[in-house]
């Protein structure tokens, strides 16, 4: 009798301690700082979403997508991330209730919002006849028209002056040295983005870990691995672990037949 006590006390202690960790620990999850590197993309064309504004309300975060529709933003576990972007419909974002990381890499689609317009009577001048007839008919003194014609003729001069056209049958309007460059820095910004994006998920550390190779062994498994930018980018972090676990299988398989 006194053993089956002992075992129940024991038991009961056991379930508390259980309760009390699981508590801590996820009051420690929820109160993390999770660092999101998305990118936005059209859900149907898959083209890169620019210049969307993504707003963390809760945190009072937020920023700005690149020309390539990435971005990088903290946001606790509880909280949602806003997205919106012209021609796009809002979008809201939140992370799985059991993710146990403090970074995120993936790719967010949204979808391309649809304007519905009703259709509308015109009621103008009636037909073109009686439009050329009321135009024709009007009373206009030589003064009021000679000062309208030179306004006009002002105005045309200035625009052409604005945009010159060129021989090749286009117009165009030349940037100035800043736009050029600024242009240029912001190709520059957007792709070195884009590879930390891609060393975030794929990295020899990552590798390391996955299959144990170290040095020499590691770079040439390396060198065998080489996985598309545009996979590693739209794939999910455990997508890409997936297929370097199928690489190194056939790795293994290659180096044993070499060794033969």
């Amino acid at each position: 009798m006194r053993g089956k006590i002992i075992t129940i006390l024991i038991t009961v202690s056991i379930f508390f301690s259980a309760s009390s960790v699981h508590g801590q620990t996820a009051s420690l999850s929820l109160d993390s700082l999770i660092i999101i590197q998305g990118q936005l993309r059209d859900i149907v064309t898959g083209v890169p979403i620019p210049y969307a504004h993504i707003i963390n309300y809760k945190f009072k975060r937020a920023t700005i997508s690149d020309t390539l529709g990435f971005f990088t933003i903290p946001m606790h576990k509880t909280d949602t991330l806003f997205i919106t972007a012209i021609g796009y419909e809002d979008t809201r974002f939140s992370l799985p209730g059991f993710w146990p990381s403090n970074h995120y890499s993936g790719v967010i689609y949204v979808k391309e919002k649809i304007y519905h317009i009703e259709g509308v009577i015109v009621h103008g001048l009636g037909t073109y006849e009686q439009f050329k007839q009321k135009v024709l008919s009007l009373d206009l003194s030589k003064d009021k028209t000679l000062k309208m014609q030179n306004y006009y003729d002002k105005l045309l001069t200035e625009e052409a002056i604005k945009y010159q056209k060129v021989s090749t049958g286009f117009s165009f309007s030349l940037r100035s040295p800043e736009e050029r460059s600024l242009h240029k820095l912001e190709k520059i910004q957007a792709e070195q983005r884009k590879q930390d994006m891609i060393n975030s998920k794929f990295n020899k550390a990552i590798i390391s870990k996955l299959t144990g190779l170290q040095g020499v062994e590691l770079e040439k498994f390396m060198r065998y691995c080489q996985l598309p930018e545009n996979f590693i980018l739209n794939a999910s972090e455990y997508d890409i672990l997936v297929r370097v676990k199928e690489l190194y299988e056939n790795y293994k398989l290659l180096q044993n037949k070499e060794n033969k």
